[in-house]
């Protein structure tokens, strides 16, 4: 049996970015045909939540298998029996490193992208949510892209950088510490600053500060400034939309053509705790 179209509600959440559908029991995968619904109004949004779920880990995870391959990141913690599910909570402590609280994700970034074939999409399921703080903020590097002067988007074209999983050049916020045989089977690798879409051709800036380590036959001081000029465009207002979390929500975003960041500004005490699939992408070009 699968979740069909039915009577489903969409309603647009942001000026620039982001939809909302109601109306679906994702106790069973979407069909064919919701799928297909459902990644276009991803693909044309850029953000998709979809609101009122209570499932289990296995449900899930096929109705995310439905918009590609789930990656297994064995480094992060994980459902129990679900090694692609992985769990963000509060409650996280760098407990290989200095045992402090870890906000995954609290400077804006893409995941992943530290791999030569760096996820598509992320996918966080809301099982608690505080009722204050804990937004997840997103911005549209389309349309960050496509506000530049023509002549900077050119030059921006031609510009290669070098990602790595710990940079070596500059360190941006807190991140999990990472055992030296993880870091060595992650070599660096070299993406472009604008990437094509695959699947809608559309250009957009791929920045992801915290695993940039330098832009490629650019002085280091200069390239680091330049990826932080971009950073502070991208993030304008008028690029952003904000995602207040409702219990039950599944977000959905587009890592090839977005930025994120999480807002770890929840009351001391409060539970945040969300399950958190990747889906499988593409070499960027």
């Amino acid at each position: 049996m699968s979740a069909t179209a039915g009577d489903i509600a969409f309603t647009k959440l942001g000026g620039v970015m982001a939809i909302a559908v109601e109306g679906l029991d994702l106790h069973h995968a979407p069909d064919a045909e919701l799928a297909k619904t459902l990644r276009r109004a991803l693909l044309d949004n850029l953000v998709l939540c979809i609101r009122g779920q209570s499932i289990g880990p296995g449900a899930y995870l096929a109705t995310i298998a439905t918009f590609g391959e789930p990656l297994v990141r064995p480094e992060i913690p994980h459902v129990s029996g679900y090694p692609a599910v992985t769990t963000l909570s509060s409650d996280d402590r760098d407990t290989k490193g200095d045992g402090k609280r870890l906000i995954a994700g609290s400077h804006w970034h893409s995941d992943d992208t530290f791999m030569a074939k760096p996820c598509s999409l992320t996918c966080l399921y809301g099982i608690e949510v505080p009722d204050t703080g804990g937004d997840t903020e997103f911005a549209n590097m389309y349309a960050a892209y496509e506000a530049l002067p023509p002549a900077e988007r050119r030059h921006l074209d031609t510009l290669r950088v070098v990602h790595m999983m710990k940079p070596a050049s500059r360190a941006v916020g807190r991140t999990r510490t990472i055992a030296p045989e993880l870091l060595a089977a992650r070599p660096p690798v070299v993406h472009p600053l604008v990437r094509t879409h695959p699947e809608t051709g559309r250009k957009a800036l791929y920045i992801s500060r915290n695993r940039m380590d330098h832009i490629v036959d650019m002085e280091i001081a200069a390239g680091h400034q330049l990826i932080d000029d971009l950073v502070a465009h991208a993030t304008q207002p008028q690029f952003c939309y904000r995602h207040k979390w409702r219990r039950g929500d599944i977000v959905i975003w587009d890592d090839r053509c977005t930025m994120h960041k999480a807002n770890g500004d929840y009351p001391e005490g409060a539970r945040r705790f969300m399950n958190r699939i990747i889906v499988a992408g593409d070499a960027p070009y």
